[in-house]
């Protein structure tokens, strides 16, 4: 399997409350636009799993926090309007060439005003107008050991391990 990718979605906490949240609105309404848009979430999640589907690299905004290495996904339910949610995930490769890809979901959140990208820049402990490489020259180890205790990379860009993936039925 040398030139297939293979990829396994990781529901991050915050995305997992992102999905219940969206499932508290279409109990409110049954059968209405909520449950519509709860359904195609879930399956463009289910499609994220396991292989390549169409996403959208995201740019350095400076007026958002950094996320060029993540991408976006549109979801919507409706194929005349403008897909109202986006689902904000990012790949992280496995340290063995025939390892599975992780590819954790962030955020998934409205498309109006660009909250998606905000609260992902926030879950990702990331702060606005700092490029990626700002930040990593940043938390680059410091050489006085004294100095070396008061900085910590503990969560920067890795997956938390005690979330489970996404299990397709």
């Amino acid at each position: 399997m040398a030139n297939s990718l293979r990829i396994k979605v990781h529901l991050s906490p915050g995305a997992r409350a992102d999905l219940q949240q969206l499932n508290q609105r279409a109990l409110k309404k049954p059968h209405g636009r909520e449950e519509a848009l709860l359904e195609a979430t879930i399956v463009m999640l289910h499609r994220l799993n396991g292989r390549r589907h169409p996403t959208k690299p995201l740019d350095h905004n400076p007026h958002f926090a950094d996320l060029s290495d993540c991408d976006t996904t549109y979801v919507g339910a409706d194929p005349y309007e403008k897909p109202p949610l986006r689902i904000v995930s990012r790949d992280i490769r496995p340290s063995r060439p025939d390892g599975i890809t992780r590819r954790e979901i962030v955020a998934i959140g409205a498309r109006q005003n660009s909250n998606v990208y905000r609260i992902a820049g926030q879950r990702l402990g990331r702060p606005t107008g700092l490029t990626l490489a700002e930040l990593r020259a940043q938390r680059e180890p410091i050489a006085d050991p004294s100095r070396a205790r008061q900085r910590t990379t503990a969560g920067f860009d890795a997956p938390s391990s005690s979330e489970p993936d996404l299990q397709p039925d």
